[in-house]
């Protein structure tokens, strides 16, 4: 398949697989918060939050295979390949031991580490326990996805992930349904990541021969290359943990475990809007890495400026709309008494997610050159404003406390980093970078946040159905600007098209 006709299909199968992962969850969290409650669910969450802290102990290995299998692949030279993986699985096995370890720590400090009412505590440790299980089993698997990413094979790991999600949310269905609670959801959850890993193997061995090594002990020379990468990768995850993990658990140390349930609600929303845009970003890393191996830097920085207006112009209205209308669909969603607190929260967050979103290509281009040092670097000045900021803000204000930690961090470190760390890796001018990049789909987006105000203002919906429809009522209008302001690049593209059905014509 040519190389344009792989990547478009590529982002649908992504876009396909974010659309189930966002509709599932959005019709089955309802149906899971009123039937645990608010105190179940917030435990829920606490486990999740607390045992993602376990995959830090990837030490940026999925980035770094992604890295050297696919600039590998790119040079043909198989037998790097080989040895990145080898390396990688033998790695990740011992690190999957040790979460096993580790999740029995776990599961006896959980009851100690959070307020949880005295009936719910063995809940509480079981739930924890096989959810880091799930982890360790997810490392393992892990390498063989992170494989097929490297080769561009995102429609068989949207396929896996799309399947993987609809089992997970019919097993909650049947278990809620017939009477049953957190412990049985949380061995569902482990098998289900056990299910999706055989899948994960299975499809790397067929589509990727390299993938059939031997787990032994690679040579320090591999061991050294690997390192020196996923270490720098290794600070940046950690980081990103601090600042998009955190959150919950600061609310359930300092508030109360039931006040997770509402941040966790505002939270999710902007983590479901995020995704749509990590489906097409994730496509640039395997591209980047591509690009900077052959040489085509001038592909590079086409990559950044297009990737980065795409981001924006898929994340904006999503963004707009929720700001504005987000009380609103969380009173139909969830119930009315989530809309205020979780709204108000929804809205703190989304002001530091425009800065996520306009810099998260220039970050996936950087990890896939090989310049994330510096990333490394001001990644942990971040985190650790925003924790600090968080754990301040939470005993003056609450819970918007902990949401205003993020806001205030992000933009200082994002408008201050990036723009001028563009410009020195790539030679694109700061003015340029944020001009074409973010400028430009920030200007189209300021008639659509007018509308979208008004509309939450004058028009009131009665369901979610109205809700949705009235989005897409009002959407032409975002999208006209779009049009308007890129109607030179619409025309060229257009041209372009033209010039190559007659190409193919011809020939």
């Amino acid at each position: 398949m040519p190389g344009h006709k792989r990547f478009a299909f590529n982002v649908i199968m992504n876009w396909i697989a974010m659309a189930v992962g966002m509709v599932v969850p959005f019709f089955l969290t309802p149906l899971v918060v009123h039937h645990l409650g608010p105190t179940g669910y917030g435990i829920w969450i606490l486990a999740a939050s607390t045992v993602s802290y376990l995959t830090l102990l990837d030490l940026g290995l999925r980035s770094a295979i992604i890295r050297f299998v696919s600039k590998a692949d790119a040079q043909g030279n198989i037998e790097d390949a080989k040895k990145a993986i080898q390396a990688t699985l033998w790695f990740r096995i011992l690190v999957a031991a040790a979460i096993i370890v580790l999740s029995l720590v776990l599961a006896a400090l959980f009851p100690y580490l959070f307020k949880f009412p005295p009936d719910l505590q063995r809940a509480a440790q079981i739930t924890v326990l096989m959810c880091s299980l799930g982890v360790a089993v997810s490392m393992i698997s892990g390498v063989f996805g992170a494989v097929l990413n490297a080769i561009q094979r995102f429609d068989v790991l949207s396929t896996i992930g799309m399947v993987q999600v609809i089992a997970r949310a019919g097993g909650v269905v049947v278990i809620l349904l017939t009477g049953h609670g957190l412990v049985t959801l949380a061995y569902w959850e482990l098998a289900v990541a056990l299910l999706s890993g055989a899948a994960f193997f299975g499809a790397a061995l067929k589509l990727y021969p390299p993938c059939r090594v031997r787990v032994k002990r690679p040579d320090v020379a591999t061991l050294k290359m690997i390192w020196s990468y996923s270490f720098t990768m290794f600070i940046i995850v950690i980081a990103s943990q601090i600042v998009f993990s955190t959150d919950n658990m600061v609310v359930g140390a300092f508030l109360s475990v039931g006040l997770v349930t509402f941040y966790a609600i505002g939270g999710s929303l902007t983590v479901y809007s995020q995704q749509i845009v990590s489906s097409l970003s994730t496509t640039f890393t395997p591209m980047a890495s591509g690009f900077e191996a052959t040489g085509k830097l001038a592909e590079l920085r086409r990559l950044l400026i297009r990737g980065t207006q795409a981001s924006l112009a898929l994340a904006l209205p999503i963004s707009l709309a929720l700001f504005f209308r987000g009380k609103t669909f969380i009173g139909l969603w969830m119930g009315p008494s989530y809309s205020q607190i979780s709204g108000t929260v929804l809205q703190i967050l989304l002001i530091s997610q425009f800065f996520t979103v306009a810099n998260i290509t220039a970050s996936n281009i950087m990890f896939a050159i090989g310049k994330h040092k510096a990333v490394a670097k001001i990644a942990a000045i971040e985190a650790a404003l925003n924790l600090g900021l968080s754990i301040l803000l939470v005993k003056t204000i609450g819970i918007y406390g902990v949401a205003w930690g993020t806001s205030i961090s992000m933009p200082i470190v994002h408008l201050i980093f990036w723009p001028r760390y563009v410009r020195k890796v790539l030679g694109i001018p700061v003015l340029q970078y944020l001009w074409e990049g973010w400028g430009k789909i920030a200007l189209c987006s300021l008639p659509y946040a007018a509308v979208c105000a008004l509309a939450d203002r004058h028009w009131h919906p009665a369901s979610k159905t109205m809700f949705f429809a009235q989005i897409l009522v009002t959407l032409p209008v975002y999208f006209a600007c779009i049009v308007f302001v890129f109607r030179k690049e619409a025309r060229e593209q257009l041209r372009k098209w033209q010039q190559s059905r007659l190409v193919r014509a011809t020939a």
